[in-house]
């Protein structure tokens, strides 16, 4: 009995001994407070330190006794964090949990996003004005679009995406960070195209989306360049605010107060879609090259520069800078026509960019890659001249950095001529900020050649030169025939018809220039060896340069009654309305001329034979209508109708007066009777 109670004893001891070590071993639990209150699971109140009084067991013993010293018990610390503080997530920015120690050590751990909260994007039927949409959602907090509505475009030309660019996102993917940045460049772009399409109203504040980059692990400079970068490629989006707001974390894309209502915005788009169809059924070829030229003629053609009341300072409305100015609103500056025709290209697949810098002052232009690989410039709103030819300039026309171009109106002299490279300065390149550039291209240092037919290329047919004057025209530069020439309305030549639109020369350089058509078969003598007596001027011709007709033989001109820009009246050469007397045949029967009463100017040359040593045959006696002005306007291809660009010859009674027989008299009128002009 008494070995069975030891043994009991023995028992009872050690069960006790065992209880109270997994006690001790407990109060030492890494995670556990002494009052049971586990610090993962902090009760305090939200984002500040835990105020419930709990006593700061500073060394780490859990028990607030005074620290002995002991280097052994540090080495076992094991720290027993408490969160002091927090932050809720969003669906657009993660949270976070901060912990602290009693021995001072902290940590941060981040949370999970918020899940979004979702709205529903109404699915659109389609108007007059805008596409139909499918049903779509979005985050009703943070704007972010989850399902993208899709778009039922009626055509090719209401799709916006037809007309963006990737020459400034293929530049920001080429950089260092350009995973991030092309990230936050889909995004901005998922915005913009929703805006565009859908026809809302925008805010008040005129923020159509705030889009965090500090999630994409960018900086403020960095979205700002991406920023930048996404506008240049997207000339259709015309709404988009030139001024940008940020915070430390994110960027707004805004729209232009004038644009914010979407009404508004959907009869513009309304208006640039049925240009761009016209523009696009319009181009029948594939190269590269002819592509660019129709579009540089379509758009030149479509509106003017745009000045103040002055006419020296350019407009500084919005429209005026976006590609509203020259497609819709018929006036824009030199933005207006470089984003057009960046525009059109795109949706034509032609690859190009947006260039600005410096050409005297601020300006912007474009490059274009054309059939053989190469880049050339194009100048859109240097070659929009009211008073050249038809309106429509080719100086600046896919050139090269070295070729000579002309730096001032008037005839195509070799004094005149200056390198493209001299007149135009590009914007540096720079990879972040507002400053933001994209590198450029390297331009060709030599003259594309690389086409079917290329402009002022001249051939014959016939007995007729022609060069090209653009992609649907010729101009007759030389006759080689005699007895009475009928010229063509058009004329066939590497499988296209081209319209006979001018009549003039053309130099050994391919500059079209003032003189006879016949000037290559006059000997030294002044004699002509060809005998032309009449011209017949076709309906397509809406341009005759200066001395065109200066041909000893000719007797009489005249022109099909249905051009709507010249007209002849007993066999004199006229513009339509008879206001100015553009070529008196130099062998016509008579001495003695009236000039019609409608009749203001007298043409450049247009009673001259200076490739004759002798006076105007038989002509002795011009009398004046009532209503002359000026003699000697040499218009030099700039059109008689533009008088403010024409050029006065003074003198220009006497050098008529030469021509005359004998002593032949220029009379004017001065009621019943005539007396000398003066």
């Amino acid at each position: 009995m008494k070995k069975t109670k030891y043994l009991l004893i023995i028992l009872a001891i050690f069960i006790s001994l065992c209880l109270s070590g997994c006690e001790l071993a407990e109060s030492f639990m890494p995670g556990t407070d002494t009052d049971g209150d586990n610090s993962s699971s902090n009760g305090g109140i939200s984002g500040t330190p835990n105020d419930e009084g709990e006593k700061d067991d500073s060394n780490g013993n859990g028990d607030g006794s005074e620290d002995d010293g002991d280097s052994s018990d540090k080495d076992d610390h094991v720290c027993d964090f408490k969160r002091i503080g927090y932050a809720e997530s969003t669906c657009s920015s993660a949270g976070w949990d901060t912990y602290k120690c009693s021995c001072g050590e902290e940590k941060t751990e981040p949370r999970e996003l918020s899940p979004h909260t979702e709205e529903i994007i109404p699915a659109t039927e389609a108007t007059e004005n805008s596409p139909a949409t499918t049903e779509g959602k979005k985050c009703s907090i943070c704007g972010y679009v989850i399902i993208r509505p899709d778009v039922v475009f009626s055509s090719d030309y209401t799709t916006p995406g037809k007309y963006d660019g990737k020459y400034a996102y293929n530049y920001i993917a080429s950089l260092e960070n350009g995973e991030n940045l092309t990230k936050l460049y889909n995004s901005i772009d998922i915005c913009a195209d929703l805006f565009h399409i859908s026809g809302e109203n925008a805010s008040d504040d005129l923020v159509v989306s705030e889009i965090n980059f500090s999630e994409f692990g960018l900086t403020q400079d960095e979205a700002i360049a991406v920023w930048s970068a996404y506008v240049t490629d997207h000339p259709l989006y015309y709404w988009i605010s030139k001024g940008i707001t940020y915070t430390p974390t994110a960027i707004s894309l805004k729209v232009d107060e004038e644009y914010k209502n979407g009404d508004v915005r959907n009869g513009y788009n309304a208006e640039i879609y049925a240009k761009a169809e016209e523009f696009i059924k319009k181009i029948d070829s594939d190269s590269e090259y002819i592509i660019a030229m129709m579009l540089h003629d379509l758009i030149i053609s479509s509106g003017d520069y745009a000045y103040e009341a002055d006419g020296v300072t350019p407009k500084d409305d919005t429209y005026a800078h976006n590609i509203l100015g020259i497609l819709t609103m018929d006036e824009g500056v030199c933005e207006s026509y470089a984003k057009s025709f960046q525009m059109m290209l795109n949706y034509c697949g032609v690859e190009n960019v947006f260039v600005s810098g410096y050409a005297g002052e601020p300006h912007a232009w474009n490059l274009v890659k054309l059939d053989d690989g190469k880049w050339y410039w194009c100048d859109l709103t240097w070659d929009d001249n009211p008073g050249f030819m038809w309106g429509v300039s080719y100086r600046y026309f896919c050139v090269s950095d070295n070729e000579q171009l002309m730096n001032s109106d008037g005839p195509y002299t070799a004094s005149n001529l200056v390198p493209f490279i001299n007149s135009h300065t590009p914007a540096e390149k720079c990879d972040t900020g507002i400053n933001f550039m994209y590198e450029l291209p390297e331009s060709s240092t030599t003259e594309f050649a690389d086409s079917d037919f290329l402009l002022r290329e001249t051939f014959k047919v016939g007995d007729f030169t022609y060069a090209i004057v653009d992609a649907f025209s010729v101009q007759l530069v030389e006759i080689e025939c005699e007895g009475d020439v009928v010229i063509p309305t058009s004329v066939e030549y590497v499988g296209r018809t081209f319209d006979v639109v001018a009549i003039g020369c053309i130099n050994e350089s391919g500059l079209f220039k003032t003189g006879s058509l016949v000037s290559e078969h006059y000997d030294a003598y002044g004699n002509l060896a060809l005998e032309i007596t009449s011209i017949s001027i076709p309906k397509s011709v809406e341009l005759i340069w200066d001395d065109a007709f200066n041909i000893q033989t000719l007797k009489s001109i005249t022109v099909d009654p249905d051009n709507a820009y010249y007209a002849s009246l007993d066999g004199v050469l006229f513009t339509k309305d008879l206001t100015t007397l553009v070529k008196y045949p130099s062998a016509k029967e008579g001495s003695s001329y009236t000039l019609p009463d409608e009749t203001v100017q007298i043409a450049a040359y247009a009673f001259c034979m200076y490739y004759s040593n002798v006076e105007l045959v038989n002509l002795e006696t011009i009398i004046l209508g009532e209503n002359i002005l000026d003699a000697g306007i040499a218009h030099y291809g700039y059109g008689y109708a533009n008088y403010e660009d024409n050029h006065y010859r003074e003198n220009e009674w006497l050098t008529i007066e030469k021509h005359l027989k004998g002593d032949g008299k220029i009379l004017t009128k001065s009621g019943d009777e005539f007396v000398e002009a003066a």
